[in-house]
């Protein structure tokens, strides 16, 4: 049987539907009970709080005190299997080394491979789940995951299958959304021979799929895949069943957003040097912008939010977590600098955190406050959504993940 729970005492709701309810009230349905904990539970009702008396009488409820609710946040482009650290390559960086010498180098992509390739399972293991519970104690509910560490059928299949537990029910993290990338880099084994190395991807994704992928990415950019390369990858993903995305334009202008429009890619990301012609492919295409502030930041060059934006393309926002870029779990930290590097009014950048982010992935069920959709919602100590482009870093008071209010220790 199900429980209604009333959330009341909510100073001000942002809906992520284009309005913000002050004084409001809502109830949640739990929906059914599976081992003790509700599954699948779904907002009921949304309004004023003056229209409580016109309800039920709930099983039970909260009093927020006038805290600011919103929904979960969703981290739209995340990079959480791996192990080591690059901490000395983000030193060179700061010195002036570029991308592409710390790569030549032997660093980058490459390095965080051979670490992670190293590593007991369990070990990743451990690091993944201490950073799905870091990014829920900050408010996201929802994570896009990505493999794209070790680079082979074995390796890649086996990040995939730890993913997908985490994207079965009874965690206590973030919700997961599986990406297959073993389409980040050339694996060592085939060094020099990106051809070769695309059409064994290629022949993998229909076993990504059996293992548990939801989607798939390729990086398509100077040095890495070529169009044709990842038109490849991307097109046999999408015959086995994976919704394809693509990291485009990010270190050059390659065609990668174009090409994402091509194949009818669910996001396009980073998108740093992204040009007309692609915005307009993004646009025609249905393509999410998924943009990365932290990492735009790092790399010293800015997507053109504002005129994607104004050119139709829906945006959404990632932290870009990975070991070489960005180490935060923090998207309220993300919405601030969205606000403050990328131009979007706080407004844009929640919704582009929240809405935006389901949209990036295919979610219709959560991302927006309104009956019906997925009850993932987060009570923030603050009492307007402005406090996220003054915080850097705003507090949850409250969390509930499907119906079910979770703590917030990480």
């Amino acid at each position: 049987m199900s429980r209604i729970t009333l959330v009341r005492g909510i100073g001000r709701l942002f809906t992520a539907d284009g309005e913000a309810l002050d004084d409001a009230a809502l109830t949640i349905d739990s929906g059914t009970i599976e081992d003790g904990a509700p599954a699948g539970g779904t907002i009921a009702w949304v309004g004023a709080e003056s229209g409580i008396d016109n309800l039920l009488t709930p099983d039970d409820e909260v009093d927020l005190g006038g805290a600011l609710v919103t929904p979960g946040l969703v981290d739209a482009h995340t990079h959480p299997v791996y192990a080591g650290n690059r901490f000395a390559e983000i030193a060179l960086r700061s010195a002036g080394a570029s991308y592409a010498e710390i790569a030549a180098a032997g660093g980058g992509i490459t390095s965080t491979v051979t670490a992670t390739r190293a590593a007991p399972t369990d070990v990743l293991a451990e690091g993944l789940d201490r950073r799905l519970r870091a990014w829920l104690a900050g408010g996201t509910t929802t994570v896009e995951a990505k493999t794209g560490y070790h680079l082979n059928e074995p390796g890649e299949l086996a990040d995939v299958r730890l993913l997908s537990e985490w994207a079965g029910p009874g965690r206590e993290g973030a919700g997961v959304e599986v990406t297959w990338l073993a389409g980040h880099d050339v694996g060592p084994e085939w060094e020099g021979d990106a051809d070769g190395y695309s059409h064994e991807v290629a022949r993998w994704c229909k076993a990504a799929k059996a293992a548990g992928a939801r989607h798939a990415d390729v990086f398509c950019d100077e040095g890495y895949f070529t169009v044709a390369q990842s038109r490849l990858m991307l097109e046999a993903a999408k015959a086995a069943g994976l919704i394809p995305r693509i990291h485009a334009d990010e270190l050059a202008c390659t065609g990668g957003a174009e090409l994402a429009g091509e194949i009818g890619c669910a996001s396009a990301d980073h998108l740093l040097r992204v040009d007309e012609a692609g915005i307009r492919a993004l646009a025609e295409g249905g393509v999410v912008a998924t943009l990365a502030p932290i990492t735009a930041l790092a790399m010293g060059h800015k997507p053109p939010a504002r005129r994607m934006m104004e050119a139709g393309v829906t945006i959404a926002l990632g932290s870009d977590h990975n070991p070489g870029t960005c180490g935060t779990t923090s998207m309220s930290f993300v919405v601030a600098l969205a606000v403050a590097e990328l131009g979007l009014s706080v407004a844009e950048a929640l919704r582009a955190a929240t809405a935006g982010g389901a949209r990036s992935l295919r979610l219709a069920d959560r991302g927006r406050i309104a009956p019906g959709l997925r009850a993932d919602l987060v009570a923030w100590d603050a009492d307007h959504e402005g406090a996220f482009a003054w915080s850097y870093g705003l507090s949850p008071l409250a969390l509930w993940l499907a119906g079910r209010r979770v703590s917030l220790r990480s």
